[in-house]
């Protein structure tokens, strides 16, 4: 294989620019997702939304468009359903005229003992977290095949894709399965130039942990234990994630694929 130097020398500006590419973000209503659309599309791609809730999607897509100038889409997607996030993929394709970035973000997270799983949450849970992202991300690359410069597939898998939680067997169980995979994947597609990344984040201060916050006292009192165990003393950000997102979508990010990025204050090196 040859050694390149290529893009060494390229300005700051051009590696961090995503003009005229085409990026799907997941479980973009809200929360880590609807951040990371937004920094996809401050770098100049032209976005699209994908999230359960359509409605949403829709005006959160029409204020992405307001606020950066770029073409924006929302489109309502249950990702546990592979025949329409395929059509979703399509309806992009169409749309933007290509697919250069694919996040993986959509997820549920039950907190249930283990023993209460039932075999119905454990099949949801399995439909969403992993079988709907392993697909989405199979279908995403297929799209791009034809990019002349590949593309990047992220996948959000939580610092429970590393270590175990309690209460959440099944979610810690598929979050280790799509960390595997984003390894196979990045192996496979890297000859035709995609690159595949997981981000592992840790709390993050979203509408759901806020709820929490605000809740019974023993959620809140849960939620307060949890932070203090991060080094960095309080819960991320969904938009310090979605700084993690663009980096890894983005040319700063051109020889890194199969890697994960910890986002997680510091709670991963106790």
């Amino acid at each position: 294989m040859p050694v390149t130097t290529s893009g060494v020398e390229r300005p700051l500006t051009d590696l961090c620019s995503l003009r005229d590419r085409v990026a799907v973000v997941t479980g973009a209503a809200k929360g880590i997702g609807l951040a990371s659309a937004r920094r996809l599309a401050e770098a100049g791609a032209d976005v699209a939304l994908l999230d359960i809730d359509q409605q949403t999607c829709e005006r959160e897509a029409s204020r992405i468009q307001a606020d950066f100038g770029v073409r924006t889409i929302g489109i309502g997607v249950d990702s546990a359903d592979a025949d329409a996030v395929r059509a979703a993929i399509a309806q992009c394709v169409s749309h933007f005229g290509g697919l250069h970035i694919w996040v993986n973000n959509a997820g549920i997270f039950p907190e249930i003992p283990t023993l209460d799983i039932t075999d119905a949450e454990y099949d949801r849970l399995m439909s969403l977290n992993q079988r709907g992202m392993f697909l989405a991300a199979r279908d995403a690359a297929k799209a791009m095949l034809g990019n002349a410069n590949g593309g990047v597939i992220i996948n959000m898998i939580s610092v429970s894709g590393l270590v175990a939680a309690t209460n959440s067997a099944h979610y810690v169980a598929g979050k280790h399965a799509i960390a595997g995979a984003t390894k196979a994947f990045a192996r496979d597609l890297a000859p035709h130039g995609i690159r595949v990344m997981a981000i592992a984040p840790t709390l993050i201060n979203t509408p759901g942990v806020q709820a929490g916050l605000a809740g019974s006292e023993e959620s809140r009192e849960a939620l307060e234990a949890f932070i203090g165990r991060i080094p960095l003393g309080r819960a991320g950000e969904a938009d310090e994630v979605a700084r993690t997102v663009f980096f890894a979508a983005s040319d700063l990010a051109a020889f890194m694929t199969g890697s994960v990025l910890v986002v997680d204050g510091g709670e991963l090196v106790l």
